[in-house]
């Protein structure tokens, strides 16, 4: 796991460029990689749902 130690006393200034900058590096992971996360999010749902249509519950009291 990486550690990332980020400054804790920011000017309002700079705090405000952080965000926009991370902002803008969302907009731009979403336009190249968008789609492909969309289909990675239905193929968990589609393998999770699957999961679960086999999972059979034997309701039956045993005695």
């Amino acid at each position: 796991m990486k550690i990332l130690k980020i400054t804790t006393h920011w000017t309002p200034e700079e705090a405000d460029c952080v965000y926009q900058f991370l902002d803008d590096l969302k907009e731009a992971i979403w336009q190249r990689y968008g789609e492909d996360i969309l289909d990675m999010y239905k193929t968990i749902q589609d393998e999770q749902q699957a999961e679960h249509e086999e999972c059979h519950f034997n309701d039956e009291i045993p005695f």
